[in-house]
């Protein structure tokens, strides 16, 4: 059923692709879209044949083909309606402009990523990580100091923003604490959620050996909050990256970083370009996602979460 399930998807992704190949079929015309949409619905039907009978193959084929038919449909529609490239560009305008300006958003990519999302991710795991376990050790603080940090860690960035650039400048600095803070919140409430969630039948436990409070914190509470800590940084790591871009746009400053390249390039109608940036960012995004979650894993591979058909 694999075999015949590739065969399917094989077929449906060539009649999709020879319907695209310039001067096969006229573009818009009934054989073109018969070609198109017949050939990735039988593919999606392929893949789906495969996921349902042809085990751990079939559940590795439809991942794998879904990207691609949704870059084929978004080629197919781009190029079967003839839209400008000024308008909306195609996959193999994106690609081309990739490879064109691939050094230049490489530069863009390393302020975005290495001046602003690294230094201020790293200070806001810092900060947000040291005033959780403060927090957490005072009842009158997690009474008087949550609530508010829970608000505060509510406020949208977008008003934040410019409040930041006129206090730390217009440059990469300004970007930086936007990290800080959007990181800073996530930390402190699941550094103390952890900390404080402990089993108490595990905490009496150590009290009845005389565990000092030290030791009680690095060999209860801390492995405890863990997985909280690992699952904050996983998500301020998206909302980090999604929060530099945005302050970018709203701090006008030197024209670096991939948040000025897709502002300054949707000026100027080089919306190729902007994919393209938008590509690179999320392609470092979803690294920096992996090695959270490989990192994650090695550390804290003892939680139920990781065990395997949990």
């Amino acid at each position: 059923m694999s075999a015949l399930a590739s065969l399917v998807v094989l077929l449906g992704l060539g009649a999709s692709l020879w319907a695209l190949l310039p001067g096969t079929v006229p573009v818009g015309a009934g054989v073109y879209w018969a070609l198109l949409w017949g050939g990735l619905g039988l593919a999606c039907v392929g893949a789906w044949l495969g996921e349902r009978w042809g085990g751990r193959f079939g559940r590795l084929l439809l991942p794998g083909v879904v990207p691609f038919v949704l870059l084929l449909l978004w080629q197919g529609l781009v190029v079967g309606h003839g839209v400008p490239k000024g308008i909306f560009p195609s996959v193999t305008d994106v690609c081309a402009a990739l490879l064109a300006t691939f050094p230049v958003l490489l530069r863009d990519a390393y302020v975005t990523f290495v001046k602003e999302v690294a230094l201020g991710f790293a200070l806001g795991l810092t900060a947000g990580f040291a005033a959780g376990v403060g927090v957490a050790g005072s009842r009158f603080l997690q009474r008087g100091f949550l609530p508010l940090a829970a608000a505060f860690g509510a406020v949208p960035i977008v008003g934040l923003a410019p409040v930041l650039g006129r206090a730390f400048g217009v440059d990469w600095q300004s970007k930086a604490a936007v990290v800080v803070i959007v990181t800073f919140f996530p930390v402190l409430l699941n550094t103390v959620q952890g900390l404080t969630a402990v089993d108490p039948l595990q905490l009496e436990l150590l009290r009845a050996y005389a565990a000092r409070p030290r030791e009680v914190f690095f060999k209860l509470r801390l492995p405890n909050a863990l997985p909280y800590l690992f699952n904050a940084l996983k998500l301020a790591a998206v909302v980090s990256v999604i929060s530099v871009i945005v302050a970018e746009f709203l701090i006008p400053g030197p024209p670096e970083g991939l948040g000025q390249r897709i502002s300054l390039s949707a000026r100027r109608g080089a919306y190729d370009v902007v994919f393209a940036a938008i590509v690179v960012s999320s392609l470092v995004s979803l690294a920096l996602y992996g090695a959270l979650s490989w990192l994650a894993r090695r550390v804290t591979g003892w939680h139920p979460a990781f065990r395997e058909g949990a």
